[in-house]
């Protein structure tokens, strides 16, 4: 299951927009993947030096990304997509991470 971990500087931008954001990211990934089990963490570092307004950490299971760049590509022109159709002004950095993870749910 990807799991999306979202930092933004607060001081740029209000929950609301990142709660938007995560939302739209959640759909995407889905899309992108054919996974429906998709989560974020979405937060704010207390301390922040030279930090973008918006990054998106997308990590999955590596056996799940038969094609990194394809996948990539997806996600990042979907995201795109969404900004230009919603509006949303404020820049995104994203990053694709395949992961060899072994992880067990509900211990």
């Amino acid at each position: 299951m990807p799991m999306i971990n979202i930092k933004f500087d607060d001081r740029k931008i209000q929950d609301k927009k990142i709660i938007e954001l995560s939302n739209a990211v959640i759909k995407i990934v889905q899309d992108a993947t054919n996974i429906p089990e998709v989560f974020v963490y979405a937060d704010s570092p207390r301390i922040k030096i030279g930090v973008a307004p918006i990054e998106i950490f997308v990590e999955m299971s590596a056996s799940k990304v038969p094609d990194k760049e394809e996948l990539f590509e997806e996600i990042k022109n979907k995201l795109s997509d969404w900004k230009k159709i919603n509006g949303f002004e404020y820049p995104i950095t994203i990053t694709l991470t395949p992961m060899n993870w072994k992880f067990e749910v509900g211990i």
